[in-house]
């Protein structure tokens, strides 16, 4: 039979605590959201539904078979918290350096 083939995926908010690289990752993204200044950020608010909704499938499908490189991963995972931002009117903050000025 030739057809979809079943992907197994689980679907957790939290899967625990992150590495302190993991959280600067993750201000980093939420920094770049935030700026509104990156192209990639900008171009990701300009999507309709059918093009973000097509980036996520076409990335996870990729990812599936080996085909996905990191950058894709995270460009279409940055595009579509982008793009739920934007359209939710969810507002980012900048990041703050939680280090004392001077130091």
């Amino acid at each position: 039979m030739i057809g979809p083939q079943v992907v197994k995926t689980t679907i957790r908010p939290n899967d625990g605590p992150m590495s302190p690289a993991a959280q600067q990752g993750t201000l980093a993204l939420i920094g770049l959201i935030a700026a509104q200044e990156d192209p990639a950020v900008l171009a990701s608010q300009q999507f309709d539904v059918v093009q973000i909704v097509s980036l996520l499938l076409q990335t996870a499908g990729r990812f599936h078979e080996g085909e996905a490189r990191l950058e894709s991963i995270t460009g279409a995972l940055l595009s579509g918290a982008t793009w739920i931002a934007h359209h939710h009117g969810l507002v980012f903050e900048m990041p703050q350096d939680p280090r004392p000025v001077g130091h």
